[in-house]
This record gives structure tokens, C-alpha cells and sequence, in this order.
């Protein structure tokens, strides 16, 4: 039967000359958790941003959180014109999905897939040490740092989030190769085997693909011939012209949670024999053996002294995590936070982006902590600390 625009029958088309029997179609099963989704849109009430959950083992996105969110049962109806008119008016952009479609910088979390691809080339290892005197000084260059000891090497540096010695190990993988576009080109091969600066080609529509810079992107800036490593230094620690996705983020987690590869990310469950050819196994140029020290230092991250990511620790459970604080040139820094767990036998990998939250440790960490012990225990706690992320201007301490 047909319908007008507002849902009146106006019977059949052509009298039903091209009617046919209806078909029962098939159920479709989500893999989205149902229970952590809601526990993750209540920490994200009020607030900008995206968390993105994922299944290392399989692929399935367990939650996927946009914020600002809406009621999509205002766009049912007679008035749904008018409230979608209300939703597109929104200064807040609550129709604009942030966990697909938000291109963000990824700050400090790159550095991690930095210190992969410095090992994969042979430019460092666990005794490599550089010094850290509040940052790193290039000539008239000064990238700031925060205050820790020095020198330091690289399992060290990823605790502390070391800015200096990141950029050190990106100009020695850009220089190891002559001219700087060779070197260039050799580290963004690798940076896109992580899925990056790529659509993960999720089954939902509207997916951005993020940018992973190119030679042409510099030639166009600097003239051909014209740039070297320390032009394109602030990639090192994940700005410049470098943007992902939380999506992209969550799955670049689940490849250090696999140590080097992931299965599409998706969230219908296929039938058995489609889900090889729908969602298959993706592999990076990294060789595995370089995880480890990657993992060991994402867990320093959460347990050892000096670590950005005390307040994502769980009693009982081995959480590796990366912080990261990307700036913002319209306002407050954005906070990140990147975890698996457990360590030993990874069941979620997460990435929570919040705009305009200030240092990673500050929101991103304990949202995504929170809910990576209520999809692992299915209890909360850590009471105080969501009563803060829900009442941030309260007087709650953690």
C-alpha cells in the first residue's frame, strides 16, 4: 500500500498490478553491548566527543558513542520535520556522528605507532636513550615537554609521554632515507597499514576516511625539494596535518592489543560462512616481536610511578592505556585516552576522544577506564569517580 508524507494510505499503486507476495526476511543481530553502550552515553550526558569499543578478537564494536546525541524518536511522525529542522539548527551538531565522521588529531596516542615504526626500521630499540631537557630544540624550534627525568629510553618515554623523544625517533625514520620524501614515504606506509587515513569500511554509512599526510601535501606547502624531517616534525607527536577518527583510534588499539593485526571493524554479526569474506584478518608491516615492548609500556602507563594513566587502573586488572592532550587552536585541548584489557588476554579495546576536556588523564582515561570494568565485571567500583565525570564542576575527588 502506498502512503503520502505524513502516513495516509492512498492505496494501491497501478491498482496492484506490480504487487508480489511478501517475503519474510532474515533477523539482524548487532554487536553492539546494549548494556555498556547505555553506561557510556550516561558518562558522555553533556559532554562533546566519542568513546568506540571494539572486540580485539573479533572485530565487533561493542559501543559506539556519539556526543551530543538525540532521541531518534522525534524524527517518527508528524512533527519530525519540524524537529529535525531543530536538530540541523543545533550549534551543538547532535546529528553529526562523531565516532565515524569527527576527524581529530591524534596527539600523544600516535606515538606509540611512531615507536612501531622506528623499530620496524631499525632506528631504535630498548636501550636507545635521548635526553629531555622540557622538550626538544631543533634550532629556532623548541616543542615543549613536560618536566621528568632524562635521559630516557623508549619504554620509559611512552610512561611519560616524552615529546623530545619522539621527535627523535620520527627524524631518524625520515632520515635514514635520501631524499626526505624517501624517508617520508617509507613511514607513511607504514602509519597506513594501520588502517589509517583510510576508510575501515564499517557497515554504516557516512564513514570519513582521516588524513595521513602526503608528499604531495608538503610540495604543495613548501615546494618540491624544499622540506625535511623537522618541517613535518610535529607528526612525531601527532599534530600537524595528521587526523583520525575515533573509530580508527579504537581499532589502532585493538592492533596493539593483537600485536599486529584486526579484523574489519563491524557491527552486524554475520552468518559463519560470510564472515571471512566480509571481515577479514588485516595484518601491519610491523613485525610482532615489536609489540611487546609497546604493550609493557601501555601498562607502565596505568601502574608504574610517573605514568600519565594512574586513573585508569582497575584493582585485579592488567589495563594498558596511552594518554594523549591534542590542541585545539579554537579553544580548550581536547583529552584522549587509548586502552586494552587485560593485558594478557585482551577482550575490549577503546579509545574515548572529549573535546575541550583539558589533558588526557583528566576525562578521556577515567571515562574509558569505567567502562572497560563495567564490560569486563559488570559492576562499577569506582563510584566517587563517575560521580565526578557526571558532576564535573562538583567538589568529587577520585
Amino acid at each position: 500500500m502506498m502512503v503520502d508524507v505524513f502516513g495516509r494510505l492512498q492505496g494501491k499503486f497501478k491498482d496492484g498490478e506490480h504487487d508480489v507476495k511478501a517475503i519474510t526476511g532474515t533477523d539482524i543481530t548487532l554487536t553492539i553491548d546494549l548494556e555498556l553502550q547505555l553506561f557510556g552515553e550516561s558518562l558522555l550526558k553533556g559532554k562533546s566527543g566519542s568513546v568506540v569499543a571494539i572486540d580485539p578478537a573479533t572485530g565487533e564494536i561493542l559501543a559506539l558513542i556519539s556526543s551530543p546525541f538525540y532521541d531518534p524518536n522525534t524524527l517518527v511522525g508528524r512533527s519530525r520535520a519540524k524537529n529535525y529542522l531543530k536538530l540541523t539548527k543545533d550549534t551543538l551538531k547532535p546529528l553529526f556522528n562523531r565516532a565515524i565522521m569527527a576527524q581529530y588529531p591524534p596527539g600523544s596516542t600516535f606515538k606509540l605507532v611512531n615507536a612501531l615504526v622506528g623499530m620496524q626500521e631499525d632506528v631504535v630499540d630498548s636501550a636507545t636513550y635521548y635526553s629531555c631537557k622540557r622538550g626538544y630544540d631543533a634550532g629556532r624550534l623548541h616543542v615543549g615537554c613536560h618536566s621528568h627525568q632524562s635521559p630516557i629510553n623508549l619504554k620509559y618515554s611512552i610512561r611519560t609521554s616524552c615529546n623530545a623523544y619522539y621527535c627523535h625517533v620520527f627524524r631518524d625514520i625520515i632520515d635514514k632515507y635520501s631524499p626526505a620524501e624517501k624517508g617520508f614515504l617509507k613511514w607513511r606506509g607504514h602509519v597506513t597499514s594501520f588502517g589509517l587515513g583510510t576508510k575501515l569500511d564499517i557497515d554504516i554509512p557516512n564513514e570519513i576516511s582521516g588524513l595521513v599526510p602526503t608528499v604531495d601535501t608538503y610540495d604543495r606547502q613548501h615546494g618540491s625539494g624544499r622540506w625535511k624531517s623537522l618541517t613535518v616534525v610535529s607528526l612525531a607527536i601527532g599534530q600537524g596535518e595528521m587526523s583520525v577518527t575515533p573509530l580508527q583510534m579504537a581499532n589502532m588499539t585493538a592492533i596493539f592489543a593483537n600485536k599486529g593485526y584486526y579484523y574489519k571493524p563491524h557491527i552486524v554479526i554475520p552468518t559463519p560462512s560470510q564472515e571471512d569474506s566480509l571481515y577479514p584478518k588485516m595484518t601491519t608491516s610491523i613485525d610482532k616481536k615489536h609489540y611487546d615492548l609497546i604493550r609493557e609500556g601501555m601498562y607502565d602507563v596505568i601502574e608504574k610511578q610517573g605514568g600519565t594513566g594512574g586513573k585508569a587502573r582497575i584493582k585485579g586488572i592488567k589495563v594498558c592505556g596511552k594518554t594523549g592532550t591534542a590542541q585545539n587552536p579554537h579553544g580548550d585541548d581536547h583529552s584522549i585516552f587509548i586502552s586494552f584489557a587485560p593485558m594478557d588476554n585482551p577482550k575490549i579495546a577503546i579509545a574515548a576522544y572529549i573535546e575541550n576536556a583539558g589533558y588526557g588523564s583528566t576525562m578521556a582515561a577515567p571515562i574509558a577506564s569505567l567502562m572497560i570494568e563495567k564490560y569486563l565485571t559488570d559492576t562499577i567500583t569506582r563510584q566517587r569517580m563517575a560521580d565526578r565525570i557526571y558532576y564535573p564542576d562538583s567538589t568529587f575527588r577520585y
